[in-house]
């Protein structure tokens, strides 16, 4: 009986005893991830907002997570920005926004897909007559014919947010006609404008216009690409009627015709403009005007175009410096630096300088040259320095002499022009104004160049390979006085042609090798100032008839070893005016002497007139050679003439194959003479006469 009565108590006995702990569950640890995002979808250019929620093992929120780390699959798509999980939408398609989070031992993630849909284009399909900004958040625009930016009232400004994306369809232009275009994007954020096509191709849109006088409009990392339709401005930027926008880091790719264009009106690149990239245009990189070169932005690039290059025209009347581009300019017409035409301009008016910046390479076409103060003042600069010399050369892959006119320094330029570190070559062709045919020609006034005319410091300058003269000087123009170190080789003329009066300007450390006619070519004229022409390696070839004379008695004087070539019927006279005495010192060596002779491979006799002095005081002669003269002409006709009593100045010196005397003196007889009663010929003057004509002295031979 007390067994049975106790059994129902038993299952609860055994149930207690063997579960001490009681019914209890597992602490709860993170499980999973879930992640969702609103909206989505979502249009591109819109922001979503991402959630991530933690869970643990039995479904229940798990709040151990302290953050999450999120990812996109694809940032071109969607990025997300933060740890919030806001996330910002660029393009369509679909993309995995994924969150992760560690608790403890467990690294858990969660994922969801975005998907971003194309968001509906803004049409711009009339002209814009007020003010509008364009918004990212309206991505992308489109712009379908030619856009007008034209206010009849108040100048509108159309303004473009970072980040905008506008896209032109076939044959679409923007043209800021009276008003301002401001697009500033940013490095992050730029703005782009494109084709209108899944495929771009070259010239598929016009351009951008800037047609509005000054400089309100402003562009910062701007894209524009495949325009340039040949039907619009030429160029996928054009600026033109003075407009002058501020470009900052602008970009130009793929253009059907040139890169940028700036009309040669006084449109120009806008002040702080900086940092322009071309590339892959099917013509220049950027063609404007030579008036406003000064304003092209630097620290930009130049890739791919062709050619990679800055087309110039058009005159310069302003002052300005030209940057280096790194890559060259070309010319393909004159350039005239210079007052612009006016009847009120003095003609010695102050004109412009134009400075050339160091590296800089110029290609001239075959009507291409450069003129510096023609009818007006102006000056040329040409800066270049040892590390970067400057180079003037012929548009050609495969350039030869003569292709282009030449650097010219007219007589309206002044002693401010001046050419450092520079190569010129290839040139050749006449000019169309001065019509000479040199590398460099400097054209002077007949006057002093401190007063009116050019005489150029030419330093460290290399002359070659030009069809004529390398450098040619004409009416008295003359070296600086700080002018070193030309080179002149290989050109199909004279290396040098000048007037007799500035021989003596002529630089150290000239050198010549390779010329046509490797000599100093002398055109004649008085040597009214006194000076030296010094031994330069290759003979002077005086190709008019040469006068040492002024009212200041000027001395010429003749180093040792020189060769003097004379042309045919040509003289040299000293002191042939009673009021212009003169004297000439030509004092060689046994080893050195001087060579007066005639300028031909097979001399005759008579072919040249010979050295005459008149108003000859204090000259000398030593260790001379006088020969082949005696040709026919208004004085005597010996190797050597003197018309007044100078002594025994002429000492060592062969005179040769004279068409009459060695030498010949006066009786005194003629007016303005004296008798001569030195007798060159005797042994004590160690004189040597071969193979004259009549005798070696004669007293007044005259040939008719």
């Amino acid at each position: 009986m007390r067994l049975n009565k106790a059994l129902p108590w038993l299952p609860a006995l055994l149930v207690l005893g063997g579960c001490p702990g009681g019914n209890t569950k597992d602490p709860a640890h993170l499980n999973e991830i879930t992640v969702t995002c609103e909206p989505n979808p979502v249009i591109a250019g819109q922001t979503t907002k991402c959630t991530a929620e933690a869970k643990d093992q039995y479904g229940e929120k798990f709040t151990g997570v302290s953050g999450y780390d999120w990812k996109s699959s694809n940032e071109s798509v969607a990025k997300v920005m933060d740890k919030t999980g806001n996330a910002t939408t660029s393009a369509a398609g679909t993309v995995t926004i994924s969150a992760s989070a560690t608790a403890g031992n467990e690294t858990r993630q969660g994922e969801v897909t975005l998907t971003v849909n194309q968001r509906p284009p803004t049409l711009h399909t009339t002209n814009i007559t007020t003010s509008e900004t364009w918004r990212a958040a309206e991505n992308p625009h489109v712009v379908r014919g030619q856009l007008v930016v034209n206010g009849s009232g108040e100048a509108p400004t159309l303004t473009l947010e970072q980040g905008v994306e506008v896209r032109f369809d076939q044959d679409a232009e923007l043209r800021i006609s009276n008003g301002a275009f401001r697009a500033l994007g940013s490095q992050g954020a730029p703005i782009r404008m494109v084709a209108n096509q899944s495929a771009p191709t070259k010239g598929y849109w016009r351009g951008v216009v800037f047609s509005t006088e000054g400089s309100g409009s402003e562009l910062s990392f701007v894209t524009l690409s495949d325009c340039g339709n040949a039907a619009g401005a030429g160029a996928c930027l054009a600026v033109e009627n003075k407009a002058a926008p501020v470009l900052r880091d602008v970009t130009v790719q793929n253009s059907g015709t040139v890169g940028v264009r700036v009309a040669d009106d006084g449109s120009a690149f806008g002040t702080d403009s900086t940092r322009l990239h071309v590339s892959g245009s099917t013509d220049y990189a950027v063609r404007m005007g030579a008036n406003q070169a000064g304003t092209l932005p630097t620290g930009g690039s130049f890739t791919g175009n062709t050619p990679d290059a800055v087309e110039l025209s058009g005159n310069v009347s302003l002052s300005q410096t030209w940057p280096n581009p790194g890559i060259p300019y070309v010319i393909n017409s004159l350039i005239l630096i210079e007052n612009p035409p006016d009847d009120s301009t003095p003609e010695n008016a102050p004109g412009p300088t134009l400075t050339l910046s160091a590296g800089t390479v110029f290609r001239f076409g075959a009507n291409g040259e450069m003129v510096a103060g023609y009818h007006l003042t102006g000056d040329l600069i040409v800066n270049g320095t040892e590390s970067s010399p400057i180079l003037f050369s012929a548009n050609s892959d495969s350039p030869k002499p003569g292709q282009w006119r030449g650097l010219h320094l007219a007589d309206h330029a002044t002693a401010a022009s001046r050419i450092s570190y520079a190569t010129i070559e290839y040139a050749g062709a006449p000019s169309s104004l001065l019509a000479t045919t040199g590398n460099l020609n400097v054209h002077g006034s007949l006057h002093p160049c401190e007063v009116d005319g050019p005489c150029p410091n030419i330093q460290n300058v290399i002359v070659q390979k030009g069809s004529g003269y390398g450098v040619y000087m004409s009416n008295g123009a003359k070296f600086g006085p700080d002018s070193t170190a030309l080179t002149l080789r290989d050109n199909g003329n004279y290396p040098l042609s000048m007037a007799a009066h500035v021989v003596g300007t002529i630089p150290t450390g000239i050198t010549f090798s390779g010329n046509t006619n490797n000599a100093v070519e002398i055109s004649g004229g008085g040597v009214d100032i006194t000076q030296t022409w010094r031994n330069l390696g290759i003979p002077y070839v005086l190709q008019g008839n040469v006068n040492v004379g002024n009212t200041t008695n000027p001395t010429l004087t003749v180093e040792a070893g020189t060769e003097l070539r004379f042309a045919q019927n040509t003289e040299l006279t000293i002191g042939s005016f009673a009021s212009h005495p003169g004297a000439l010192i030509a004092v060689g060596t046994a080893e050195a002497p001087i060579h007066f002779i005639p300028n031909t491979p097979t001399p005759t006799k008579g072919y040249w007139r010979g050295l005459h002095f008149f108003q000859g005081e204090g000259s000398r002669l030593d260790h001379v050679l006088i020969s082949h003269s005696g040709a026919a002409g208004r004085f005597f006709g010996g190797n050597l003439n003197v018309y007044k009593e100078l002594g025994a100045f002429v000492t060592n010196s062969t005179f040769s194959s004279s068409a009459s005397c060695g030498v010949t003196v006066s009786d005194g007889s003629y007016s303005g003479t004296t008798a001569v009663t030195t007798d060159f010929s005797l042994a004590t003057y160690n004189n040597t006469f071969v193979n004259n004509g009549v005798n070696r002295q004669c007293a007044d031979a005259w040939i008719p």
